[in-house]
């Protein structure tokens, strides 16, 4: 597929999202997975009290609420409009940031992208996971999930298309490692309808 291709679809999930925003905040306002705050509490203990952390995809808010009770000052940001309206109801300042075209910032202590690399397709993912590398200070810390698996579909509903791309965990390891991101922490779950896998790597 060409990276068009993937950024056509990229942007329809957004839309996607635009539309179904409130539902999916009401779906998740839950305790996660004991793996992903396990995950959440390993970023915290590697970043330290204080450290500066982007959150890409923050969707209804609940990774960043943890995060800042755990003391890391969190920038919120996410593509999707209609989860910034969802925070902005909260009372949570959401900045509008596309992993796939926008200045990430930094050099920041650690980045969060939980529940989000699955919407990106392989002909972006290489420019992305450089980017996000790029972003973290030499020694900072990355916590990234994504779907386990091969291949792709694209899922419609009342609401939108969705693409979904999943990795297996050997290539994905490799794609963080030629980008200077080495995997120190790893945590494999069953969700509702996959496999996902949560690690956290440093930059070296």
């Amino acid at each position: 597929m060409k990276p068009s291709d993937d950024l056509a679809l990229n942007r329809a999930t957004v839309a996607g999202y635009d539309a179904s925003a409130v539902g999916y905040a009401a779906e998740t306002d839950h305790a996660p997975f004991p793996e992903q705050v396990e995950a959440l509490q390993a970023l915290a203990a590697a970043v330290g009290p204080g450290g500066r952390v982007l959150e890409v995809g923050s969707g209804p808010g609940w990774d960043a609420d943890r995060l800042e009770a755990m003391g890391l000052s969190v920038r919120r940001t996410d593509a999707s409009d209609g989860f910034i309206a969802v925070q902005g109801a909260r009372g949570r300042a959401v900045d509008r940031l596309d992993l796939t075209a926008d200045d990430l910032g930094g050099p920041w202590d650690g980045l969060v992208v939980l529940y989000v690399i699955q919407h990106i397709g392989r002909g972006l993912i290489e420019d992305v996971i450089g980017r996000i590398a790029a972003a973290l200070r030499p020694g900072g810390a990355l916590l990234l999930s994504w779907q386990e698996g091969e291949g792709e579909r694209i899922s419609d509903d009342a609401e939108g298309r969705y693409q979904v791309v999943r990795w297996r965990e050997p290539e994905m390891i490799e794609r963080l490692s030629e980008h200077g991101l080495a995997v120190n922490r790893r945590w494999r779950f069953q969700g509702r309808d996959a496999v996902w896998i949560i690690v956290i790597a440093h930059r070296s």
